[in-house]
């Protein structure tokens, strides 16, 4: 290895059903490039019901595959166990909390990274043999960048209700992705509030856009709801995240980069796309509104319930 290790950091509940799959993705990724020049040490942090076995079977198993031991440490101990720098082999780690929520799992994952450069991804996405190192680097060449982001694309089933949720993907918005980032350890923030309901909008809000740069080609992808619960059960919580950045940390908000105009919608999305993506913003502007009215009462604990579709990859 020639070059500084790197850490593949995933927020993860233990009730995810996707993990397995996604890692062996993120592997075969690794394997296409920056494993020739690059160790890698994967941090999994299983946060939630500690009663949920599913996701440390994945880490296990995962680890497994690759000839190597998984080490599960309680991240809730008054001082976790250390483990052995990446070398040749993968260092493969379930930091395991009973604690829950993406903020606090990302707090987590950044304080044990033990290198330079961090690669956070979401556990319930696909992505390609070429991202990881297209991410890597883009984030390299761009040295004055703290974070490199993917494009966030989707995978639609086919059905009406699915190709209005997927309207506002064909729009190349500027945002980092929330699923797929690659971070300079030592310019990112301590840590987050962990009481963020969009952790990577906080994020990006407080690195600055003109810190952060899209990699060329390097896309993840997302499952959309595949129905009307679901829709509202995942557009409630970042509609209300909207509001709490709004309320609670508005000054960050001009640190955001400047959105598509509406000529530049026009053209990315089609007459047929600009139909469907009416209806689409008539669903959210609906879900906008409970998530007002949530935020006013102080109601945040049912945002996180999952949107079963949404975690699904084999065609149902």
């Amino acid at each position: 290895m020639t070059r500084p290790p790197v850490t593949l950091a995933v927020p993860c509940r233990t009730d995810e059903p996707a993990l397995g799959r996604t890692l062996d993705l993120a592997w075969a990724s690794w394997c296409a490039g920056p494993a020739a020049t690059h160790a890698l040490e994967v941090l999994v942090c299983l946060n939630g019901d500690p009663g949920g076995r599913r996701g440390v079977t994945d880490v296990q198993a995962f680890a497994a595959q690759r000839g190597v031991e998984a080490l599960l440490v309680d991240a809730d101990a008054a001082a976790p166990p250390k483990w052995p720098a990446a070398s040749t082999a993968p260092v493969v780690v379930g930091l395991c909390t009973a604690r829950a929520g993406k903020a606090m799992a990302w707090n987590l994952l950044r304080r044990a990274a033990r290198s330079p450069t961090i690669v956070f991804l979401d556990a319930d996405v696909w992505l390609g043999a070429d991202t990881l190192g297209r991410l890597l680097t883009a984030l390299e060449m761009a040295s004055h960048t703290v974070l490199a982001s993917a494009r966030t694309r989707c995978a639609p089933r086919p059905s009406w209700f699915e190709a209005v949720m997927a309207a506002p993907y064909a729009v190349d918005f500027p945002n980092l992705s929330p699923q797929l980032y690659a971070a300079r350890a030592a310019a990112l923030p301590d840590r987050m509030p962990e009481d963020l309901l969009e952790p990577e909008r906080w994020l990006e809000l407080t690195v600055g856009a003109d810190r952060i740069v899209r990699a060329p080609g390097a896309e993840v992808v997302v499952r959309l709801p595949a129905n009307l619960r679901d829709f509202f059960r995942q557009r409630i919580r970042i509609e209300l995240a909207k509001v709490q950045i709004a309320r609670e940390h508005a000054p960050l908000l001009r640190r955001g980069a400047p959105q598509p105009a509406l000529g530049d919608v026009l053209r990315q999305v089609g007459p047929r796309g600009l139909a469907r993506l009416g209806v689409y913003l008539g669903l959210r502007q609906s879900a906008h509104a409970v998530a007002r009215r949530w935020y006013a009462r102080g109601r945040v604990a049912d945002v996180w319930r999952q949107a079963e579709s949404t975690k699904r990859w084999d065609g149902a």
